[in-house]
């Protein structure tokens, strides 16, 4: 199980601690039912109890309750440190993994699996080490009903072997249907996901609303249909030990004293063991569904981290270092590099590209072309975020290849258009708040936004105005490439002559290469070139010097 092999990791002097605790609560949980049952044996003879059963009883119950306490206190703690390693763990895998392999493993399945997955467990993992203190007291208490009766002991197995074989059968149907409502609540939350972001396009589209509403009523409609059949399981489990229980309390109870010699006399002490017997087996059975979806949450998880692991990551501070040789750079060559769109079906997947350019460190390139033509594509092969199929990437004729990559992706500085705006400058720590806000004023944001103790004080502006603060950010991590996919197309008038006039020319001056992907004809005669793409490719390369100013 998934869940055996996680708490495997723990701190072995802390799992010796931790199960100590739980077998002596176990120990002297059954103590005290051998001592309550020989107390009503002395008591059905007409005897009472010495001072001696009272004092070990007392002795019992405190070592019980202490170890319990203690133990399913050490165990929370110890739980928790290891579900937080897990969280950050995977977290720092899926932020050094390539894009690609982020996007595959899907946004529903990432939210579900760092908030939802782990608080279950969070919740279920105390009640395995109750479940284990039970199996404790289990063992004890058969020992005990064996010194009895060997055949109530017989009998007793015998009735568990009955419901072994029926709990197997129910609990390989419950997991399967758990994994099926694992991945469709993920689709639900994929589907929630769209509702959050898609909500101007769904207002404006009754038709799109009603049909993005019925697909998540369908949604909903299957994951209630697994739910009920997850609960029918449940319930199955139930069923399964009140029979097994009432089947074996009516063979002691009926044929014990008429068939089985010498056991009449014991009927009433074996009633209450067989009992004491059952009742934590009952009670991890109950709990089984709880450990089962767990073990199945988890599991997803640590597949997860296991993709992750495979894809491989490089450490930020071993991108730091490989981006070192490129620092001073002169040209970035791009020699026939392609990218494929893979998607479910061939005929649905395309491939951008072949792009060959060479770009030059102060240089201002604008990237035109129609929707389609794959420019957003191109930005992300030419700043390392895909990988190229095909080509290469030369820095100063060096070829820029495998792990030198995240080196590259270093030297950009990217505002794309599906950009995320942070509510703080992480990174960048350190900026002076006088001339973040300098920043602020001069994008013409004062009296929207401010930026006091480390973070922006609003972020629920306009798609301009938040492109305006992720270009702050941009200008203040001050690297050597700019990318600006479409920056310009929800600024106002004045604000986008401001962006080609004034903030592009700056950028250029100050030596950096910057590479703006542009619908607005009337400024190309700023750039140095322009170069238009279809399909990925290079249709043409003019100067800007081609067109006139307006």
């Amino acid at each position: 199980m998934a869940i055996a092999t996680f708490i495997g990791g723990a701190d072995r002097r802390q799992l010796w601690i931790m199960g100590s605790l739980t077998v002596l609560a176990g120990m002297a949980n059954a103590a005290l039912v051998v001592m309550i049952n020989d107390v009503t044996a002395l008591v059905a003879g007409g005897d009472r109890p010495s001072l001696w059963i009272w004092v070990g009883f007392a002795i019992a119950f405190l070592i019980y309750y202490q170890c319990n306490t203690f133990g399913l206190l050490h165990s929370n703690a110890l739980i928790e440190h290891l579900l937080n390693r897990l969280r950050l763990d995977v977290v720092d895998k899926l932020r050094q993994s390539e894009l690609l392999v982020a996007d595959r493993v899907g946004r529903g399945s990432l939210y579900s699996m760092v908030s939802h997955e782990t608080n279950h467990l969070s919740v279920t993992f105390p009640l395995l080490v109750d479940s284990f203190q039970q199996t404790v007291l289990l063992v004890f208490s058969l020992i005990y009903l064996l010194y009895l009766s060997p055949a109530a002991f017989a009998v007793f197995l015998l009735a568990v072997g009955v419901g072994i074989m029926g709990y197997v059968a129910i609990n390989r149907r419950f997991r399967v249907t758990l994994n099926i409502l694992g991945q469709r609540q993920n689709r639900m939350l994929d589907a929630i996901d769209s509702v959050i972001l898609g909500a101007k396009e769904l207002r404006l589209h009754s038709a799109r609303g009603a049909a993005v509403e019925k697909a998540y009523r369908r949604l909903s409609r299957a994951c209630e249909s697994l739910l009920v059949a997850s609960g029918e399981h449940w319930a199955e489990m139930i069923l399964l030990t009140s029979f097994v229980t009432y089947l074996m309390l009516g063979v002691v109870a009926f044929a014990f004293p008429h068939f089985i010699t010498g056991q009449s006399l014991i009927v009433f002490q074996l009633v209450p063991v067989l009992l004491f017997c059952i009742g934590p087996l009952a009670k991890i059975v109950a709990q089984s569904p709880m450990f089962l979806r767990a073990d199945v949450g988890l599991e997803g998880i640590l597949h997860v981290q296991r993709q992750l692991a495979a894809a491989g990551s490089i450490a930020p501070a071993e991108a730091r270092a490989l981006a070192e040789a490129y620092t001073d750079f002169r040209t970035i060559a791009y020699d026939g590099i392609t990218f494929t769109h893979q998607a479910e079906t061939p005929e649905d997947s395309f491939t951008a590209g072949p792009l060959t350019l060479t770009l030059t460190r102060g240089e201002l390139i604008f990237i035109v072309g129609g929707n389609g033509s794959g420019k957003s594509t191109a930005m992300k092969l030419m700043c390392g975020l895909y990988p190229a199929k095909q080509g290469v990437i030369r820095v100063d004729g060096d070829v820029v290849a495998g792990r030198a990559i995240a080196g590259l992706r270093e030297l950009f500085s990217a505002i794309f258009v599906d950009f995320h705006l942070f509510d703080r400058l992480y990174g960048l720590e350190n900026a002076d708040p006088l001339t973040v806000n300098r920043l602020i004023d001069e994008m013409g944001l004062a009296g929207k936004v401010r930026f006091e103790n480390g973070r922006f004080t609003r972020l629920h502006l306009s798609t301009g105005q938040r492109k305006r603060l992720a270009l702050i950010a941009a200008l203040l991590e001050d690297r050597p490439i700019y990318l600006f996919d479409e920056w310009s197309a929800e600024q106002d008038i004045h604000f986008r002559k401001t962006f080609y006039e004034t903030i592009l020319p700056s950028l250029r001056k100050k030596g950096k290469l910057v590479i703006a992907v542009t619908h607005d004809e009337r400024y190309w005669h700023l750039a140095d070139r322009v170069v238009k793409l279809d399909l990925g490719s290079i249709v043409w390369d003019r100067p800007g010097e081609h067109w006139s100013a307006p």
